[in-house]
């Protein structure tokens, strides 16, 4: 898990940079999700504990709210790298490298649950963390190079992993929050 988060205070700091090492690095994938990813989901998901202490919600509820985070982030893993191969490769400049796919959405998603994180954690409000996707996009748009995009298809390239890797945690979780009521 430090490499991961090494890695992942890297992309915070500078994105191009970050992806850069990462590239360097060639880890394997399933090893980042074993070592890093999913503990990282899972203390995002503990985390939901917090809100208890901020907003006096019940333990019942926050033990639903904690698995359907869990859930969210597990599944939109699986989801991203699944859109990305079916429609990212017309956008790259050689064949579609599905360990570099998954390598892109862990740390895309890792970013998503370290937002997560911090929102359950510290006692303000939402919409001050409201802007910090759209960080993760332009860590996205960096990391481009990394997913080897033809420069004239970098913009239809974002709007697929945007759609399709950046998006589904929210809509899942929306989905999700509707089953539980």
């Amino acid at each position: 898990m430090k490499r991961y988060l090494k890695h992942m205070l890297q992309l915070i700091l500078s994105p191009g940079n970050g992806w850069e090492d990462i590239g360097k690095a060639n880890d394997n994938p399933r090893d980042i999700a074993l070592a890093g990813y999913y503990p990282l989901i899972a203390l995002a998901a503990i985390s939901v504990f917090m809100q208890g202490v901020y907003h006096h919600a019940e333990f019942l509820v926050l033990f639903m709210r904690m698995i359907v985070t869990f859930l969210v982030y597990f599944v939109s893993y699986f989801f991203g790298v699944f859109v990305l191969s079916l429609f990212s490769e017309p956008t790259l400049e050689g064949r579609y490298d599905e360990n570099r796919s998954h390598i892109f959405t862990l740390y895309t998603l890792g970013l998503l649950a370290l937002i997560s994180l911090l929102v359950n954690c510290l006692p303000v409000t939402k919409g001050m963390l409201f802007f910090l996707p759209f960080y993760v996009a332009l860590v996205q748009w960096k990391g481009t190079k990394y997913m080897e995009v033809k420069p004239e298809k970098t913009g239809i390239f974002m709007i697929i992993a945007i759609l399709g890797v950046l998006m589904p945690p929210y809509i899942f979780y929306f989905l999700f929050s509707l089953i539980i009521g």
